[in-house]
């Protein structure tokens, strides 16, 4: 058993103990999910009515995340568990512990999504990229799973669920039409990206991420020659980078193309800012 694994055991039954002490609607209205992105969903669907709790906390790698005691805690803390789907630490960490906790509905918000591979398998298990939330169409419809589920718990806010949802719908439609306009003026369509994080932003609106990082790795020396000629023949100048990543391979291609990086989050609290943001960088900073 692995130490994260004694931890929890040790926890959950400190917790469970705890549970009959602790006031009933307090752990029914906690909600745990697994990065902040979607915290920005929960909280325009539901407003204060829960409490979220943020697994991967702010500047944390979710390919390289342990969960802290203090994060168990939180989480046997909540009757709602919302899951990306296949981030490494939700594979690895999360879902285990999930199985021993029978008092938490798991949500998977990739269920039932079409998934896709990153460049190159993007390095993460099953080979599937898991920012779906860098996609507006699947973006809203995690909205929409989150608006479902706290409607099916708490059936008499059921309606202002469904009001706050139909706002927030308007604003990623918003951000859909921002898209569609500034990709569709684009003379290539291909970007260069550390660690492939657009996977599915890139298929919405028909343009290609190229990434530096291959297969989870750090790139070979014969990948970045490959991925610098790409570069020169496209005349590609602009290099993404997560701010969660090493900048030093980014700056490097960046150097040879005589090009700049520049920095995106897409763990960003505000998703709305963070895309606008990215739009904006495409729509001034690409051909």
């Amino acid at each position: 058993m692995t130490m994260i694994r004694l931890i929890a055991a040790s926890l959950f039954c400190a917790c469970f103990a705890c549970h009959s002490c602790r006031p009933a609607g307090e752990r029914e209205r906690s909600v745990s999910v697994s990065i902040l992105p979607q915290r920005y969903f929960v909280e325009r669907v539901a407003g204060d009515f829960v409490k979220v709790n943020v697994m991967i906390p702010p500047g944390a790698n979710p390919a390289a995340c342990d969960l802290t005691p203090g994060q168990l805690k939180n989480l046997y803390n909540s009757s709602i568990y919302f899951a990306v789907g296949y981030l490494p630490f939700e594979v690895t960490h999360l879902y285990p512990l999930l199985e021993e906790m029978k008092g938490i509905v798991l949500v998977n918000h990739s269920e039932g999504e079409a998934l896709l591979e990153g460049e190159a398998g993007g390095g993460h298990d099953h080979l599937v990229d898991p920012h779906i939330w860098m996609s507006p169409a699947r973006a809203k419809r995690m909205a929409a799973t989150v608006a479902r589920v706290l409607g099916e718990r708490f059936p008499a806010r059921k309606e202002l669920f469904a009001r706050n949802l139909e706002q927030l719908n308007v604003e990623i439609d918003s951000i859909d039409g921002v898209a569609r306009r500034v990709t569709s003026g684009k003379k290539n369509k291909l970007f260069l990206i550390y660690h492939p994080a657009l996977t599915y932003f890139a298929a919405d609106y028909g343009m290609r991420q190229v990434a530096i990082e291959h297969e989870g790795k750090e790139p070979s020396p014969v990948h970045l020659k490959a991925i610098v000629d790409t570069c020169r023949s496209r005349g590609i100048k602009t290099v993404f980078i997560q701010n969660q990543f090493d900048e030093q391979n980014a700056r490097a291609v960046a150097g040879e193309i005589g090009g700049r990086v520049i920095a995106i989050d897409p763990l960003n609290p505000d998703w709305k800012g963070e895309m606008r943001s990215l739009l904006s960088i495409i729509e001034h900073q690409m051909e």
